[in-house]
């Protein structure tokens, strides 16, 4: 099986950028505080391989009792990097003290070597929120208003860039990318946020849809002209929008990296989904199809790492707390049909399945051989607790670290793992409580 690399960026680094990666690394030194976060705080890395590659636990920091935390770790090249809502730019040799701010990432602050780009960054929109439009704030009455309101955003931040000093060439090169990605972006997510911020429905809702399409539609063509590049896909805004943007065309070479890369990522998530290891073996054909040699290594690196772990493999341990704060481990529970609900009160789908969790849990009540989990992976734990006591859930209520679950590729959720009374894997994707699956499959697991 091909060996996991030491860390996620320097696969990134040794992948893309061969020549910044052949650069001897240095220390980055990271000190300061954190505020609101979990116990344990991951400095995740942002590159383009974020996904297609296995988890790690590289740049894990474990702040002290008063949230400080000391922290050292190597890089060959400039990246970017997540530390809760922050975006983070680290370059080698930069030393800082940080404070950082989980529930505002606005008024975060950074000193020392490598600030400057930290600071500006404070302000990034995020793309999921669809960038300008900030999850539905900036939507305006008509769509030529919404337009003219992302497009002056855009401006600012562009005038606020070009007034940032100390940074360096590339770092300023990608950070305009960047805004005019975010602006295609806003463009882009107008529709959906017009119809529901205005709230719109039936004709209106159709009537509106068509006059924003042909409003934005000279838009997008003049900020997407000339901006197919390979080497922005470092920018998680980008790879949110490249797919649209090969569509008319480019360079050879760009076209087909941008384009293996949506493949890997299409297949790496494929592959996630697969319970049966034995049917993973399908998915060597097409990675041997995907030309870019980076994008190919790393898929198959995933893999190697879901053929290693998965269905009729005993289960790896792990360490959660429970809702009085006490250490609670899954081998505590072997014996017993295991049915663990993996969540966050973050996530809508998943709160949608909270009435029906219970209403399987009530079906198994009465049968000892049976234990349910509802297992939060939300970063905080006051918010978890407060969730769970509102819906006065009772039961096995744990939270955990989802680095802690890593063997189990835990990418998005909700997600069930469904383990039997022999404390073997039954199924890594098991149905969930609203499908007549889920008791089809505990019921088997019980004969």
């Amino acid at each position: 099986m091909t060996k996991r690399l030491n860390s996620l960026f320097a696969f990134c680094l040794l992948l893309t950028f061969t020549a910044r990666a052949q650069q001897k690394a240095e220390w980055v030194h990271l000190k300061g505080e954190l505020k609101n976060f979990s116990n344990q705080v991951q400095i995740e890395d942002l590159c383009e391989f974020q996904y297609l590659l296995p988890p790690t636990t590289d740049r894990l920091i474990v702040p002290d009792a008063q949230q400080r935390f000391d922290t050292k770790f190597k890089l060959a090249a400039p990246n970017y990097f997540r530390l809760g809502r922050n975006i983070l730019y680290l370059s080698p040799g930069d030393d800082m003290e940080i404070s950082v701010d989980y529930s505002n990432n606005t008024i975060s602050t950074f000193k020392g070597k490598g600030a400057a780009a930290n600071e500006y960054l404070r302000n990034t929109p995020f793309p999921k929120g669809g960038s300008f439009i900030e999850g539905g704030k900036n939507i305006k009455e008509t769509p030529e208003a919404t337009i003219a309101a992302v497009e002056a955003l855009a401006a600012a931040r562009t005038k606020e860039l070009a007034a940032t000093k100390n940074i360096s060439p590339e770092f300023r090169r990608l950070e305009n990318a960047r805004i005019k990605a975010d602006l295609i972006n806003s463009l882009y997510s107008g529709e959906n946020y017009g119809t529901y911020m205005l709230r719109l429905k039936d004709e209106k809702a159709k009537a509106y849809t068509e006059s924003y399409r042909k409003a934005i539609a000279p838009k997008v063509a003049l900020y997407s002209k000339n901006f197919v590049d390979a080497s922005l896909m470092k920018l998680v805004v980008y790879r949110d929008i490249a797919d649209e943007l090969v569509k008319q065309g480019g360079k050879p070479e760009d076209l087909q990296q941008i384009k293996d890369w949506y493949s890997a990522y299409s297949l790496v998530r494929e592959m996630q989904k697969e319970s049966d290891k034995s049917k993973l073996n399908d998915f060597i054909p097409k990675l041997t199809a995907i030309k870019t040699s980076g994008y190919r290594k790393a898929s198959n690196q995933m893999l190697s790492r879901l053929m290693a772990f998965g269905k009729g493999d005993t289960p790896i341990d792990f360490v959660a707390k429970d809702i009085d704060g006490k250490s609670v481990s899954l081998s505590s529970l072997k014996g017993k049909v295991i049915y663990i609900d993996l969540w966050a009160i973050w996530c809508g789908p998943c709160m949608e399945e909270m009435p029906h969790f219970e209403k399987l849990k009530l079906k198994y009540k009465d049968n000892p051989d049976v234990a349910f989990v509802s297992l939060s992976i939300d970063d905080t734990e006051a918010p978890w607790k407060a969730n769970v006591a509102a819906r006065k859930a009772t039961g096995l209520q744990w939270n955990i670290n989802r680095n802690q679950l890593q063997p189990y590729n835990i990418v998005g959720i909700p997600r069930i793992l469904l383990i039997g009374k022999d404390f073997k894997i039954a199924d890594m994707n098991a149905a969930l409580p609203s499908d007549a699956k889920a008791a089809a499959a505990i019921n088997k697991l019980l004969n």
